[in-house]
């Protein structure tokens, strides 16, 4: 850059974030080693290996299952688009599983890596992206799962499919900011990773997994106290997530733009932030850990 030449305030956090960004890209193949070797880590050596990812959802489906329908007699609604709850709630819980696990996971990807951050120039940046992106991995065999439940049970997809992946490129942008976020603070407050966990069992009630946002709606004009939870739906993200999940494999009709563009300005919100937070405070890492 040219002496002299003067940035304006507002444009200079996005010329940080940008040269961020680029330095992930150009860091792509170490990316790409360290998520193989992440898998090879957690299946590697084990009997079943990969079936463990079908396994863990499919024991979590069932027992939610028989609590919440062989016990409390729960139905969705007729606004869900179907009348099968595991089929209903599968749906649901399978975004919900990629955010939550690849956020835990996240949390002390850094203090894990210690070695690597105190002993070598390494671009720590990419620690929480390939936990995040070995996550993947695991919901795209959820996602065939729930694709045969869907072709079981309803016999047919809609062509709105097309825009799940649109969902859930906005749901990994909101993962990793917020990964990028927990990751450079567990390295300072180790107990963030703690409250990130008490933070997340709140966060999974309050999103619409076993419920509809309708159905919440209806409940809340008969039983006050809810009214105080159903403006907490529109600032969820996750929310916005499972519910577009719903509408596009489901309900088979268009998503509200509304709420997709709520989601997507969110979730790129939190991508630059956390993005200019872990870079901020990742000059630090070294002395602290």
């Amino acid at each position: 850059m040219q002496a002299g030449v003067r940035i304006h305030p507002a444009i200079a956090p996005w010329i940080v974030f940008s040269s961020f960004v680029r330095k992930l890209y150009i860091q792509r193949g170490l990316i790409r080693n360290f998520v193989v070797r992440d898998l090879r880590t957690r299946y590697v050596g084990s009997f079943m290996g990969f079936f463990w990812s079908v396994i863990h959802p499919l024991v979590l489906l069932a027992s939610w299952t028989f609590v919440f329908l062989g016990i409390f007699h729960a139905q969705p609604g007729p606004e869900t688009g179907t009348t099968s709850f595991p089929l209903f709630l599968f749906c649901g819980m399978l975004p919900w599983l990629f955010f939550s696990d690849a956020l835990q996971r996240s949390s002390t990807v850094v203090i894990d890596n210690a070695n690597l951050v105190t002993k070598t120039l390494f671009p720590t940046e990419i620690l929480p992206l390939t936990a995040i992106l070995s996550g993947v991995v695991n919901h795209l065999i959820g996602f065939a799962i729930l694709l045969v439940m869907i072709f079981f049970v309803l016999g047919k997809v809609s062509v709105f499919i097309f825009l799940v992946p649109v969902y859930f490129v906005f749901l990994m942008l909101f993962t990793l900011g917020l990964a990028w976020l927990m990751a450079g603070l567990n390295v300072f407050v180790r107990d963030a990773s703690q409250v990130i966990s008490v933070v997340l069992t709140f966060w999974f009630w309050f999103t619409p997994i076993f419920y509809s946002p309708g159905y919440l709606e209806k409940a809340a004009a008969e039983r006050p106290m809810l009214r105080y939870v159903v403006p907490l739906l529109n600032w969820n993200p996750m929310a916005h997530v499972v519910t577009g999940y719903r509408d596009c494999l489901l309900r088979m009709h268009m998503p509200d733009l509304t709420r997709l563009l709520l989601l997507a300005a969110s979730s790129i919100l939190v991508f630059v932030l956390g993005g200019l937070f872990f870079r901020h405070v990742k000059r630090e890492f070294v002395d602290v850990l």
